[in-house]
């Protein structure tokens, strides 16, 4: 699929984020982000198309065709991806997470990637790590799964 003029949101817009928006506007992609201000900082102007408020999750999730989490692991953002975030995504939306494993009820995504509520995930962080063997996301067929490397180092 073409990913050009697709929306990319960003929940979260810390240095991982940065560097792939970076990427991503190269790919000539809309970016946006949520983040607590709502507010696109000065030298942010050449990558983030728009930002969004805490407030505004459920119009920018419904209008995402990517949707990246690297938020971190805090009290406000544990389970921050549940039931109603993932019923609110595109049936064509692609959710990744490379932030922290406890920002996504996993059992909440296994059902609407078994159900192909949405077209699939990118997985990099879990809830426990070790991913265990027992997990549901294991059998979904739609998801891509790597272990906890997606940080940004030197090398």
């Amino acid at each position: 699929p073409v990913i050009a003029r697709k929306v990319i949101l960003f929940v979260g817009f810390g240095s991982i984020a940065k560097h792939t928006a970076k990427i991503a506007k190269v790919f000539d992609m809309k970016v946006h982000a949520i983040r607590r201000s709502g507010v696109i900082e000065e030298n942010e102007r050449q990558i983030l198309d728009r930002v969004y408020s805490l407030n505004d999750k459920e119009e920018c999730f419904r209008n995402a065709d990517f949707i990246v989490s690297t938020l971190p692991d805090t009290p406000e953002t544990r389970d921050y991806f549940g039931v109603k975030e993932f019923q609110w995504m595109k049936e064509s939306c692609v959710f990744v997470s490379v932030g922290r494993g406890t920002v996504v009820d996993e059992d909440a995504l296994v059902d609407v990637l078994e159900k192909k509520r949405i077209c699939g995930a990118v997985l990099d962080v879990y809830k426990n790590e070790p991913l265990d063997k027992e997990s549901k996301l294991w059998k979904c067929e739609n998801v891509l799964m790597s272990f906890h490397n997606a940080d940004l180092t030197q090398d």
